[in-house]
C-alpha cells in the first residue's frame, strides 16, 4: 500500500493528458582509445517492461572504462495547464524540468537541470537532456526520471517561498536502463596491421582462478588493416554481420578450450576460489548461465552458436 501523503498538488493523470508530454528515446555514444565516437542505441529488454539495454554495435563498450554520453528530446505541448487554478503551480512561479538519474547497484545519483518556464512561456517547449555519466560510476540497472518542479518562487511571501521552492510536483516518465556493456562478455582488440590475419586469439593469462577477463589477460583481436575487415560489417552491429559472430563464436571456444587445459578446471566447473571478474568466472558463467555444452569441442561449437542465433536475431 502507497501511504505517501502530499500537502501541496501534484501531476495525476488528467494533467498528464493535458500538458501532452512527448519524449524520444536515449540514444547514447561512447569515444573509444582513438577518440571516435561509437553510436550506440537502447533496445527494450525482453520480458522486463519499462527496461531498456545498450546496444553497442561493437560490443566494446564496458562502462568500467568508457564513458557514456546519453541524449534524449522531450516536448511539452502545452505547459500552461500546469499553471493557476487547475495546475500544480501559481501563476507566480517558475517550473523546471530535470532528470535524475539513480542507481542502487552503484550508490550513486546525480540531478541534471534542463530547462525552466513561466505562465508566460506557451508552448510547445522543446528541451533536450544531454549530459555524460564518467567511466566506473556506474554498473548494472540505472534508473532515468525526468520530473517537474518548483525552480523560483517570485512571490513577496516569503514564508511560501521557503515552503516551495525546490519541491518535486510530479514525475512525467521513469526509464530503467541496464549499463552492463557487452565488453565483458566479449573481450576485443582492434588492431590495423596490413601483414597479419583478419583475426587471431591471444592467451596471455597463467591462473584463470584470479586472472581478469580483460583484453591484458585474453582477448579477440580484430584487425582492420585486412583486405576483408569492412566484410565485419561492425557498423551496422553484431546482428547484421554473420562474419563478425562466428569470430566471436571460434574466438570463445578457443578461449574455453585453453581454459580446460588449467589446472584450475575442476574449481571452474563448481565456481570455486574464482575471482570477481576473472576468466573462472566467466567461463562458468557461459557453462550454467547460458549453457554452453563442454562435453565435446563438436558440442562446445554447435551450443554457443544455437545460443548466438537465439541472442542476436
Amino acid at each position: 500500500m502507497n501511504t505517501s501523503i502530499f500537502f501541496h498538488r501534484i501531476i495525476d493523470e488528467k494533467l498528464f493528458n493535458k500538458i501532452g508530454f512527448t519524449s524520444q528515446p536515449f540514444t547514447a555514444f561512447y569515444k573509444n582509445e582513438d577518440g571516435e565516437e561509437i553510436h550506440m542505441k537502447t533496445e527494450p529488454v525482453e520480458g522486463q517492461v519499462g527496461t531498456q539495454q545498450i546496444v553497442d554495435p561493437r560490443i566494446q563498450w564496458d562502462p568500467a572504462v568508457n564513458n557514456i554520453s546519453l541524449n534524449k528530446e522531450m516536448i511539452l505541448l502545452n505547459p500552461e495547464f500546469l499553471f493557476g487554478e487547475n495546475g500544480i503551480a501559481s501563476e507566480e512561479e517558475m517550473l523546471g524540468v530535470a532528470i535524475r538519474w539513480f542507481s542502487r547497484e552503484s550508490s550513486q545519483r546525480r540531478v541534471i537541470p534542463l530547462t525552466e518556464f513561466s505562465v508566460r512561456d506557451k508552448g510547445p517547449l522543446s528541451f533536450v537532456a544531454d549530459f555524460e555519466i564518467e567511466e566506473g560510476i556506474v554498473r548494472g540497472n540505472v534508473t532515468f526520471e525526468t520530473f517537474i518542479y518548483v525552480a523560483k518562487v517570485t512571490t513577496t511571501d516569503y514564508s511560501n517561498r521557503s515552503a516551495r521552492d525546490g519541491i518535486t510536483l510530479g514525475t512525467l516518465e521513469s526509464t530503467n536502463i541496464m549499463l552492463d556493456g557487452d565488453a565483458s562478455m566479449f573481450p576485443i582488440v582492434e588492431v590495423n596491421d596490413s601483414s597479419q590475419p583478419l583475426w587471431w586469439v591471444e592467451c596471455n593469462f597463467t591462473e584463470p582462478l584470479y586472472d581478469q577477463f580483460a583484453e591484458e589477460n585474453v582477448a579477440i583481436v580484430l584487425n582492420m588493416g585486412h583486405k576483408f575487415s569492412k566484410k565485419l560489417l561492425l557498423e551496422n552491429g553484431i546482428n547484421s554481420s554473420p562474419l563478425f559472430t562466428e569470430i566471436i563464436a571460434s574466438g570463445l571456444q578457443i578461449i574455453i578450450e585453453r581454459v580446460k587445459e588449467s589446472g584450475d578446471w575442476p574449481s571452474i566447473l563448481i565456481n570455486r576460489n574464482t575471482e570477481p571478474g576473472s576468466i573462472g568466472e566467466a567461463v562458468f558463467y557461459f557453462i550454467n548461465t547460458l549453457n554452453w555444452d563442454i562435453g565435446s569441442p563438436e558440442s562446445l561449437a554447435k551450443s554457443i552458436r544455437e545460443d548466438f542465433d537465439s541472442r542476436f536475431k
